[in-house]
């Protein structure tokens, strides 16, 4: 299953730097509120259970993190009023009621299925859209779509609804930011129920080991996201692989060989990005985590990607080559 994040702007999508392992998300990190609405203690020193995101431009749409099916909504066709006035005695409606919670599943491995929950609140009113973004398509479409509301979302319903068998798709536009006691914001969260957030973590012969101070390798074949390495003290360590020798010597340039100090302990993150391997490493001595990169560091040589780029025109001048002298051949 891909996730994305709740809005999609398109200065998310202009990063050239390869590093960044998600350029979208550190852009939508932006949006977040300091001054309200934090995970997971807001300013008020309440528990908050998610963040409150506030897009630059207004027309910039809330999106559908991932495949799902609609649990519940409610469209407000205006919004409500929270007890102020205005300075003509009126109520000050600074407040849409608007939401979407989508429930999602998939499987991630071998057996193992995960459930978990995305919503949206204060999304904007139908009025509010009408008046900052002009009129809606008159013939929505049943279905979600990228592009504009569907036709469940774009007409103003009696309270909540529950609908059945209500499906959406990743990118698929849930509505706009609305607003709360008159500040513009998304209130935006991810949950999961406590039945399944235990169905997952601690599923038999794939628990999850969390906070576990001496993890043992898995006997599942389940392999995702980024590998951890535990070594313990004592370990040796040469300076490249006995068997990287002739043209694979070139991927393991030479290291600091050494031993481990028997009362430390080395933690070692590697993962893929974009072709290239990163790692991150720490030490643990005496209880004391300290990072020996600090940040996650790119291996020297290129990827598969380039490798393969640089030996093509090579190829492709050999097979003209062979082609040619082929014809000449034929001639003759």
């Amino acid at each position: 299953m891909i996730i994305s994040p709740p809005f999609l702007p398109a200065e998310g999508l202009t990063s050239k730097d390869l590093a960044k392992t998600d350029p979208m998300m550190d852009f939508v990190d932006q949006y977040e509120l300091g001054h309200h609405g934090v995970y997971p203690i807001a300013i008020d020193r309440r528990w908050h259970c998610g963040v409150h995101l506030a897009p630059a431009f207004q027309d910039e749409p809330v999106r559908a993190i991932a495949d799902g099916e609609v649990v519940a909504y409610r469209v407000s066709q205006r919004p409500i009023g929270d007890g102020k006035k205005n300075t003509d005695g009126s109520d000050s409606l600074n407040s849409n009621t608007g939401f979407v919670l989508l429930r999602h599943t998939t499987e991630t491995g071998e057996g193992r299925t995960i459930t978990f929950y995305s919503l949206y609140m204060q999304l904007r009113d139908l009025d509010g859209i009408r008046n900052a973004l002009g009129p809606l398509p008159s013939n929505p479409p049943e279905t979600g779509t990228s592009t504009v509301l569907p036709k469940w979302l774009s007409c103003s319903n009696d309270g909540v609804q529950v609908p059945k068998n209500l499906k959406v798709y990743r990118k698929d536009i849930l509505g706009y930011a609305g607003v709360r006691h008159a500040h513009r914001h998304l209130h935006f969260e991810i949950f999961m129920t406590e039945g399944d957030f235990k169905a997952w973590f601690d599923q038999s012969g794939h628990a999850v080991q969390l906070g576990v101070k001496n993890p043992t390798t898995p006997a599942s074949k389940d392999y995702w996201g980024h590998s951890y390495f535990v070594i313990p003290g004592g370990q040796t360590f040469v300076s490249t692989p006995p068997l990287a020798i002739g043209a694979a010597a070139a991927y393991f340039p030479s290291l600091q060989s050494g031993t481990l100090d028997t009362g430390s302990k080395l933690y070692v993150e590697a993962y893929f990005h974009k072709g290239q391997r990163y790692t991150r490493s720490w030490v643990e001595k005496d209880g004391t985590l300290t990072p020996l990169t600090p940040a996650p560091v790119r291996d020297a040589y290129a990827d598969t990607s380039t490798r393969c780029m640089s030996v093509l025109p090579r190829s492709i001048h050999n097979a003209q080559a062979m082609a040619t002298s082929c014809s000449a051949s034929a001639g003759s």
